[in-house]
């Protein structure tokens, strides 16, 4: 009996979703591990090898990441989930990189997850990696210097779970239809169970399609920041993060001493655009993966403070726009 079912949700992507499927056969994970799609597209799959995987057609209606997520496991039989998404490629030694290392710790946690890198040469892309999505990105990589390390949170890009303990809390929450469901999963998972219940492991590599156009890269993070806003409605305790991130909220004050004096505005910009390069300074450890030249490796590392506060403003105007919204339905 297989221990492990590999799930990924799709809807109208199936060329994206092929891809993925190509490399799981193209490393013969289907021999070790079950796979399940679950596809809320219009159409139906057109796939030579669909037989060999379990391939779930639902409803459009039924589109939501908690939704198909959940139906993916329902439809396992296996004691572990691995969710990754359409939009992942896999490496050549990522399933046994992955599955050895989490057996080291299978008794003391709950679940693990490797490491997420942009797959396109992009800035915008790359940027998405330094910012730490999906997955934590080159951010959380960096941060873990090459070792496991244990996390309250994993995301379900490239994540395996216990199965017994996501039905033990209740699957995830169909309510978390725009993203976020793997933490808000994660925080009732600690709640019950305590902290550091899952591993990072950063040489169990996947590649992601991340937004390589600007306007994309706008709408990822507006929806991350609508997603954010369902999290804390759920879980007052992600007010803190909520606040320390916010751009707007740190922007505001500069204004407000601005108003003594309009050179501290702009010594404010100076600082904090230095700030993100010394903070960030770690990009140069990820151009290796990609075929950026000299100049273009500058180019990047100089632009990016500017791609991080566009992503942080996208982010708190969705939180704006989410929590509007509620007002306006009378929700809170």
């Amino acid at each position: 009996m297989k221990k492990y079912s590999v799930i990924i949700i799709t809807a109208d992507r199936h060329d994206i979703l092929k891809n993925c499927l190509d490399k799981l056969f193209e490393f013969e994970i289907n021999k070790r591990s079950d796979i399940i799609v679950v596809d809320a597209s219009k159409n139906n799959f057109i796939y030579e090898r669909i037989n060999q995987i379990k391939y779930v057609k639902i409803d459009p209606s039924e589109k939501g990441f908690s939704n198909q997520r959940n139906i993916g496991i329902k439809n396992a039989s296996t004691p572990y989930i691995i969710f990754i998404d359409d939009d992942v490629e896999i490496t050549k030694n990522w399933f046994d990189v992955f599955i050895s290392e989490f057996e080291k710790y299978e008794d003391k946690i709950f679940g693990a997850m490797g490491a997420v890198f942009p797959k396109q040469s992009n800035i915008i892309s790359f940027a998405c990696g330094v910012l730490g999505h999906p997955g934590g990105g080159f951010r959380l990589h960096n941060f873990s210097k090459g070792n496991n390390i244990f996390l309250n949170q994993v995301a379900t890009c490239n994540t395996v779970l216990s199965r017994k303990i996501i039905e033990d809390v209740e699957m995830f929450d169909l309510n978390n239809k725009f993203g976020s469901e793997d933490s808000e999963l994660c925080l009732r998972i600690a709640k019950k169970y305590g902290d550091n219940k899952f591993v990072f492991i950063p040489d169990a590599l996947v590649w992601h399609y991340s937004p390589e156009r600007f306007f994309r890269f706008i709408k990822w993070y507006i929806r991350r920041g609508i997603s954010d806003i369902d999290l804390y409605l759920k879980h007052s305790i992600h007010l803190n993060y909520v606040i320390k991130t916010s751009i707007i909220l740190k922007f505001l004050f500069l204004l407000l001493f601005s108003l003594i004096n309009i050179k501290i505005f702009f010594a404010g910009i100076f600082v904090y655009y230095f700030y993100q390069l010394f903070k960030h300074r770690f990009i140069f450890n990820y151009f290796k993966y990609y075929d950026f030249n000299f100049f273009k490796r500058i180019y990047v590392f100089l632009v990016f403070p500017f791609l991080k506060f566009i992503a942080g403003l996208m982010f708190d105007y969705g939180r704006i726009k989410r929590i509007i919204d509620f007002k306006l339905r009378g929700r809170i």
